[in-house]
């Protein structure tokens, strides 16, 4: 929904805010995790530390700076309920300061702390009870996963910048799993670490050319899951089959999406046939997909043809483009909205776990911000930051 027409309510029928219970969750999510500070000198406990985070992103801070400058000027109504201590003297609730922030995120347990956020804003995503699904037309939940090098987390060797791989809900477009790539290897070798901790009965994992590996496709289907993938030229042996098997199919199944968008006409095709022969666990259909985009006085400008395979053995063709065209959305709705509206790759953030920590509590302000709503991240951001109590009506509007 637009923000201008989004709910700004703060009281429930009680007339009591909205939203704090929300806050305690958070509260109680991050007290779990471990607190790397030596306990003389502790000042905030580190739930509160990471609460207020959280509240600080969602009021548009983009860096450790910013985020000091938001929890400074967070109402108390939020410090109160994120658990903040009292001055002494006035009473009034203390915000951690942008230097206790740094220094707390860059020392946690990145990888615990993003497994505990993920399983909650899995639980968040499930579908409403009341909400009508459409379960005749796409039964199924898509996870896309997606790798992201976080550019300038290197301290100046890009080869150590800090890779970072994660699955993102197709429908909701919040990420429920995300790990940190060791420097030693590649994502394609982590596929099980990362969605050891989903559920994937009845789920569709999608994933680019360089996950379409047997070890991978196996696995989800060892778990219950069913896999789309495309295949290009890092399976030549593989492609080449598809190529052949299609080619040889008398009438595969056909479909033709024709879209106008930003002054174009995009014409996307897909043909499917079975995949008898094809040496690839769990294959069940093979598809090519061919994209032509065209100016609005008929002349093509480009041409894209991406061939796949799949284990899901009744899925339509128009399904299967619809499962590879949504799998993007991670590079459209997490990756590029952490990149322009957070300055993901322009923050100098190399130290311990400070860039996994930051894209820890952006993937959960994007997910809380989806889950409420909206889909104007940039535009939410700001309405919030224009009045911090809205956070409250967002987090109580994003529960399922």
């Amino acid at each position: 929904m637009p923000v201008s027409h989004a709910p700004i309510a703060c009281t429930s029928s009680h007339d009591e805010p909205v939203g704090l219970d929300d806050i305690a969750e958070l509260y109680a999510l991050f007290a779990q995790v471990a607190d790397p500070r030596c306990p003389r000198g502790v000042r905030h406990h580190i739930a509160t530390v990471l609460t207020v985070m959280v509240l600080a992103v969602l009021a548009g801070a983009r860096n450790f700076r910013e985020a000091g400058d938001r929890a400074a000027d967070l109402p108390p109504l939020l410090l109160a309920g994120a658990g903040a201590r009292r001055d002494p003297r006035s009473g009034a609730p203390l915000a951690p300061s942008g230097s206790t922030l740094r220094r707390v995120v860059e020392d946690i347990d990145a990888d615990a702390a993003d497994l505990l956020v993920c399983q909650w804003i899995a639980r968040r995503a499930q579908p409403r009870p009341d909400t009508p699904g459409d379960r005749d037309t796409h039964p199924r939940r898509g996870l896309a996963m997606d790798g992201k090098t976080v550019r300038r987390s290197g301290a100046g060797d890009p080869e150590g910048n800090v890779k970072l791989f994660s699955a993102m809900l197709h429908e909701q477009a919040v990420v429920i799993a995300q790990i940190r790539v060791p420097d030693a290897t590649t994502e394609v070798t982590q596929v099980a670490v990362l969605l050891d901790p989903v559920d994937l009965a009845g789920t569709v994992v999608t994933g680019d050319a360089a996950h379409t590996q047997t070890e991978t496709a196996a696995y989800i289907c060892r778990r219950e899951g069913d896999y789309v993938l495309t295949v290009k030229g890092n399976q030549p042996s593989l492609l080449d089959t598809i190529a052949v098997k299609l080619a040889a199919t008398a009438s595969p199944r056909h479909h033709l999406d024709v879209e106008h968008s930003r002054g174009q006409v995009v014409h996307r095709q897909v043909w499917t046939t079975d995949a008898a022969g094809v040496d690839f666990p769990g294959a069940a259909q093979v598809f090519r997909i061919r994209r032509d985009v065209f100016n609005l006085s008929g002349q093509r400008t480009s041409k894209e043809v991406v061939h796949g395979i799949t284990s899901l053995p009744e899925a339509t063709a128009e399904a299967i483009g619809r499962w590879v065209r949504q799998h993007w959305g991670v590079e459209n709705k997490i990756h590029w909205v952490r990149d322009v509206v957070f300055a993901e790759d322009h923050q100098n953030a190399y130290l311990g776990a400070a860039a996994h920590g930051m894209a820890l509590f952006r993937n959960l302000a994007i997910g809380l911000i989806r889950l409420a709503g909206h889909t104007q991240i940039k535009r939410t951001l700001e309405h919030l930051a224009a009045d911090r109590t809205r956070i409250l009506p967002l987090l109580a509007a994003s529960r399922p």
